[in-house]
């Protein structure tokens, strides 16, 4: 097994965009992350590309980030069109059974609103943006600058276009570890999804979105998923929901848990809820 080797990237800049227009609250991304420019896109490294985005007439036009890979192979989030928005349309078709690990229908009937979740493990955002689809507030935590560069970037070019704006509302989005952030986080729910370890067998027929995951963040640690768990269980929340590849063993070593646990399953896909009061 080959020791991991976090890429190391350049920035690129599209001669039409304005430094400051890429969403998020700084003068210059490519600054605020420590990334140098080339004045051309390089082709034999990894490159954070600013784009000219293709924006509403009506909307203020913000540029796009896109993560290219040394293959030509693009990465960005768009929560504005393709499948996100499909997914918004259908007002949350697919995600019903982790909306149910969540109490989604249990507060709805007992309460008549949705729990607040807090989403310790952003990633690209397709389960937050699901899950504030169906009119839950969101936070989400992310924990690598250059993916919580692409999730701001995506939730800025949202909250401008008139299809998503009420979504992207729904989402706050936090940058740091979840073992810093969840004791002051605010929600009554936590979702976890940590990576599942990447099957080498299968690494050419995994998602393109997984792929890049896997070389920015590393593979998936045990230790670290154990970590995760037991700092969202310390937390005064109703319930702790993780997601789990079906038949797969608990993250963690969760012998020390007193409370109930009980099982969500999906086709491929299993949901532990810990109930926590």
């Amino acid at each position: 097994m080959n020791e991991w080797t976090p890429p190391i990237l350049i920035g690129f800049r599209e001669s039409a965009c304005d430094p400051a227009s890429s969403g998020m609250p700084v003068a210059n991304i490519f600054d605020a992350l420590g990334i140098a420019v080339q004045d051309c896109l390089p082709s034999q490294s990894w490159a954070l590309v600013q784009r000219r985005s293709a924006e509403p007439a009506d909307a203020e036009q913000i540029d796009t980030l896109e993560l290219v890979r040394p293959d030509g192979v693009k990465l960005s989030i768009d929560f504005s069109s393709g499948k996100a928005r499909h997914r918004a349309k259908e007002a949350g078709k697919g995600i019903q059974p982790l909306a149910r690990a969540l109490g989604a229908p249990g507060y709805r009937k007992k309460f008549g609103t949705l729990p607040s979740i807090i989403d310790a493990t952003g990633g690209l955002g397709q389960d937050s943006w699901a899950l504030a689809s169906l009119g839950m507030p969101i936070t989400m935590i992310e924990r690598h600058p250059i993916v919580h560069a692409l999730l701001a970037n995506a939730l800025a070019r949202a909250i401008e276009h008139p299809d998503t704006c009420e979504i992207a509302s729904r989402i706050t989005l936090l940058a740091g570890t979840a073992e810093q952030l969840l004791p002051t986080a605010t929600g009554q729910v936590i979702y976890l999804d940590p990576m599942y370890p990447e099957r080498s067998r299968k690494k050419a027929g995994s998602r393109k979105g997984m792929q890049f995951l896997h070389a920015l963040l590393g593979p998936a640690e045990a230790e670290a998923g154990a970590r995760l768990l037991h700092a969202a269980l310390q937390c005064p929340v109703d319930r702790v929901v993780v997601k789990r590849p079906r038949g797969a063993e608990l993250l963690g070593d969760t012998g020390t848990w007193q409370g109930q646990r009980t099982e969500m399953e999906s086709p491929n896909t299993r949901y532990d809820v810990y109930h926590c009061r």
